[in-house]
């Protein structure tokens, strides 16, 4: 398909729906851990697709696997049988030990799956009364309806009526506030092991204390949202790994794709005994050819040295980002776990200025709530890129601090 980038941005917004602020950038390919425009200039990305290209751009092994299944079919439906979603599916089981997987499309779509199923492991159980979700304020969970509802962030819900019900969130980290809407008659606690939109947060030790003794107390089902803090990126193939964690349901997406549309649930055994066909469903979930590429996804990011890679780039990065913070009074605090680490900035220097001045020095990063910056680079970027990226977030800062 030939491709004209004259006017691009005034192109989109003749064209698409205006639900994203977009920037004066054309694209034209992308490589490794870079991105570069129709000008010729090159780009160090370490917004990585939000989380999404965790193997960085043009991966040979996810490019092979589209191409070998491309050769076969596109998609059959899951009517019948589907290889590359059983092979996919095999191996997540074999890494995370869990039981069962379900494949949808997005993240959205796999924290769906995951309230569905954990509702009706308890209605299944006769004990249907077991509804309410426990979930976090300034979480993260999708844009749905349900996933929204979910979500702790009231104005991202503003405007679109009434919200499913039988959901309330708690402050991050406060264990009391949890242990109040905890009982025999609750269903879940729904938490992401790190809440990376929500403003790069950690969890504390005191709260994965009590969310496991609540569980074993009441039965109340875990459910971990790992869309953006899954598949290596804190450096554990899941990120509830660094924290000891043993959730019921885990929900996969961003990273697990390669660049396509893909989600997972992963499920124990004894929520799996009570679905039944028709229970949920979805026409593209576990398509071949996201599979495919999907297999080679966990294949690279299961492998040690590509999690000893995080785990080395994660320190130098957080290493150079607390001597920013020692030059810069308007950065408060070096957040993060892994490679997805962020900045709390001084609300008199808005986040968006040094994304801005970033991208003047040709980085590319985003941010998060509560004027944070926030940086998600890809598994593999190198020592030399990490390096680079702090000297440009250091002009940036050069440039906007007062």
């Amino acid at each position: 398909m030939a491709q004209s980038f004259a006017n691009l941005l005034e192109q989109d917004q003749a064209t698409i729906a205006p639900l994203y602020g977009k920037v004066d950038i054309n694209f034209v390919k992308g490589e490794g851990s870079y991105l570069f425009d129709d000008k010729g200039d090159k780009y160090l990305d370490f917004v990585a697709g939000i989380a999404v290209n965790g193997l960085g751009h043009q991966n040979a092994g996810i490019k092979a696997a589209i191409v070998e299944q491309l050769n076969h079919f596109n998609h059959i439906s899951n009517l019948y049988p589907n290889y590359p979603q059983i092979a996919l599916g095999r191996k997540l089981l074999e890494i995370t030990g869990f039981d069962k997987a379900f494949f949808c499309n997005s993240g959205t779509e796999a924290n769906e799956g995951c309230i569905k199923f954990a509702r009706k492991y308890f209605n299944r159980k006769g004990e249907a009364h077991r509804q309410k979700i426990v979930t976090f304020i300034n979480s993260f969970h999708g844009r749905t309806f349900a996933a929204l509802s979910a979500t702790g962030q009231p104005s991202i819900r503003e405007g679109f009526g009434s919200m499913p019900g039988d959901f309330v969130h708690v402050p991050w980290n406060d264990v009391d506030a949890l242990k109040k809407e905890i009982d025999g008659n609750s269903c879940a606690i729904m938490l992401e092991s790190l809440a990376a939109e929500g403003g790069v947060m950690t969890l504390s030790k005191e709260m994965v204390e009590a969310i496991n003794s609540l569980q074993k107390e009441y039965g109340v089902l875990v459910i971990l949202d790992e869309v953006q803090a899954g598949m290596g990126r804190l450096g554990t193939f899941l990120g509830f790994e660094k924290y000891g964690l043993n959730p019921d349901l885990v929900s996969l997406a961003k990273g697990i794709g390669g660049g396509l549309p893909l989600g997972a649930v992963l499920l124990r055994q004894k929520i799996a005994d009570q679905l039944k066909p028709g229970d949920h469903g979805t026409t593209f979930g576990g398509n071949p050819i996201a599979c495919a590429a999907g297999l080679s996804v966990v294949e690279q990011i299961a492998q040690p040295a590509l999690l000893k890679n995080v785990e080395e780039r994660s320190a130098e990065l957080r290493a150079g980002l607390s001597k920013l913070a020692e030059k810069y009074t308007s950065i408060l605090a070096v957040r993060g776990e892994g490679l997805i680490l962020g900045l709390a900035l001084d609300e008199n220097l808005p986040v968006g200025n040094v994304i801005t001045a970033a991208r003047e020095e040709k980085l590319m990063v985003l941010s998060a709530k509560g004027n944070v910056l926030r940086m998600l680079p890809p598994l593999n970027v190198s020592a030399n890129e990490a390096r680079e990226a702090i000297a440009k977030l250091d002009a940036a800062f050069a440039k906007v601090s007062k």
